[in-house]
């Protein structure tokens, strides 16, 4: 086997881990889920039942830090297993990972300009 095979096999395990295990798990909730109250969807205030119909279901303001939890911190850490499943010098390894937070930084900040306007 190529020396460049066991690097690319591992990163390819991990990719296929990653995309598998999110549809499993959402497929075990849904068997496991009972039947859905229809007080469930509604919009709740403080706790209370609605009164009138609501304005919004989704602060936009807020959606580019949902958008930096949800990919950056798993983005950075994908980073760094990459780096140290190639064994890349630690200079190399920690320029790799810069440079990748710098490229998901300036997504985040395109991202937020589309948003706000």
């Amino acid at each position: 086997m190529p020396s460049w095979a066991d690097p690319v096999l591992s990163v390819g395990i991990i990719v296929l881990v990653g995309l598998v295990a999110p549809v499993l798990v959402l497929l075990i909730g849904k068997a496991l889920a009972g039947s859905e109250h229809p007080m469930k969807r509604k919009r709740f205030e403080s706790g209370n039942p609605p009164v009138g119909s609501g304005k919004g279901f989704f602060s936009m303001q807020y959606y580019p830090y949902l958008i930096m939890f949800v990919l950056a911190e798993p983005y950075a850490v994908f980073l760094f297993i990459v780096a140290m499943t190639f064994n890349l010098k630690p200079d190399v390894s920690g320029s790799l990972m810069i440079l990748g937070v710098l490229a998901l930084a300036l997504a985040l900040r395109r991202a937020r300009k589309m948003v706000e306007g």
